[in-house]
């Protein structure tokens, strides 16, 4: 029986990620656990972040509904492309979800200790950064110099003034990683999942401070060489 190469493609996609839910869904019902008993289990329990999202979940419900049609009558309707595509690219981010370090930017632009403070405000300026990683000479985070740095600092010297010899090191004690009066940064494993950080960058309650770049190191420890930089604009592409 003829089968539209689009409905064809929904159903084999449907069939893996029903054979990931279930098993993710862990029941101890005895015999065939259906897909959206697998489904309704994993949204409740929130066993898993993409899901946990309501538009994620309601769209998995009505794209069961339609494999059930299809498993009855394959040729009542035909599937549009796009929605089969929305379908797969849900189903991939659930089953291969998103490392921080895939998406974390790589070529990071950053400046050390020893940097000429006015090289590095052109370098910002530039790129259209408001914060640039300082990093030791073993590619270590030591502290984050941005736009708000020089004001802080102002704060508490009055007199303050630069010329060409001036470097990053003079704002040393304005830089370190707990010295930022309304910001806050987090260290995060290469491999943990994008959609479980995915809240860290955005404030719950106004007296938070806000995450402004996340940094991504093997095992998320601040004491190892930074591989990439999350930002809120990266964060943004993939949600």
């Amino acid at each position: 029986m003829y089968l539209n190469n689009q409905n064809q493609r929904f159903l084999t996609a449907f069939k893996e990620l029903e054979n990931f839910l279930v098993n993710l869904a862990e029941l101890d019902d005895e015999g065939h656990v259906s897909f959206s008993r697998a489904l309704n289990e994993i949204y409740y329990q929130r066993k898993n972040p993409i899901i946990s999202f309501y538009d994620n979940y309601n769209f998995l419900k009505s794209a069961s509904d339609l494999r059930n049609i299809l498993s009855h009558e394959n040729d009542v309707f035909l599937l549009e492309e796009t929605y089969v595509d929305k379908f797969i690219s849900l189903k991939e981010a659930i089953i291969h979800p998103l490392t921080c370090l895939k998406i974390a930017t790589k070529n990071i632009i950053s400046c050390s200790l020893n940097d000429n403070l006015s090289y590095v405000m052109k370098l910002m300026d530039s790129n259209f950064l408001s914060h640039i990683p300082v990093l030791d000479e073993n590619r270590m985070v030591k502290g984050v110099f941005s736009r708000s740095t020089i004001f802080d600092y102002l704060i508490s010297n009055k007199d303050f003034s630069y010329d060409e010899n001036t470097t990053i090191a003079t704002f040393e004690k304005f830089i370190g990683l707990k010295s930022h009066l309304n910001e806050n940064f987090l260290f995060v494993s290469k491999d943990e999942r994008v959609d479980e950080v995915y809240t860290f960058l955005f404030k719950n309650k106004e007296h938070e401070k806000t995450i402004p770049l996340l940094f991504v190191t093997r095992n998320g420890n601040k004491n190892e060489p930074l591989l990439g930089v999350i930002s809120t604009t990266d964060i943004a592409k993939y949600k």
